[in-house]
């Protein structure tokens, strides 16, 4: 039983060191592409009228 778990320990490390090895170089964007950023602003947030708390006067 101990050695089922080992086996099945050892395959899942070595797993996670090929999968690390093989995604080291990757990057999100490749380096011939040209990353535009956006120029449009976004809207402002909606004007809420403050909250009323009970036994306030001025609600």
């Amino acid at each position: 039983m101990l050695w089922a778990f080992a086996v099945i320990a050892s395959g899942v490390a070595l797993l996670l060191v090929v999968l690390t090895l093989t995604h080291m170089g990757t990057t999100a964007t490749p380096a011939d592409t040209t990353v535009v950023t956006s120029t449009v602003v976004p809207a402002p947030p909606p004007v809420t009228s403050p909250p009323c708390f009970p036994f306030q006067m001025t609600c």
